[in-house]
């Protein structure tokens, strides 16, 4: 690696706004198991579509997979939502008509997620 290479790489831009692409990771999917199980439980559905991404639990660790025209895979599958869908969750919870208590929760769990992971 040259001199140049590293300064050009580690200097501050605080001008500038900062943004990466988001990951799910093992540890991300497993706690968004955990939200997602109490986000169908407050009415929410997934609408399944042509390479939508999904998770399923093989011990510790989760598989990823993408169906095409193959909606009998999903059976214990988890979506991976994108980042919209989940900011869009949140703004379902937001005007739920649901139990407040319930709802509250759910939305600060998946704030904190958002906020851990995104």
């Amino acid at each position: 690696m040259t001199r140049l290479y590293e300064d050009a790489t580690t200097l501050a831009h605080p001008s500038r706004p900062g943004f990466r692409n988001f990951t799910w990771t093992n540890d991300a999917i497993r706690e968004w198991d955990v939200i997602w199980g109490r986000l169908w439980h407050l009415g929410i559905k997934w609408e399944w579509q042509n390479a939508d991404r999904y998770a399923r639990k093989r011990g510790e660790i989760y598989n990823l997979f993408a169906v095409h025209n193959d909606a009998v895979r999903l059976d214990m599958a988890v979506p991976l939502p994108s980042l919209d869908a989940l900011r869009e969750m949140d703004n379902w919870l937001l005007g739920a008509h649901v139990n407040n208590a319930r709802a509250t929760e759910t939305q600060s769990l998946l704030r904190g997620w958002m906020k851990k992971y995104v």
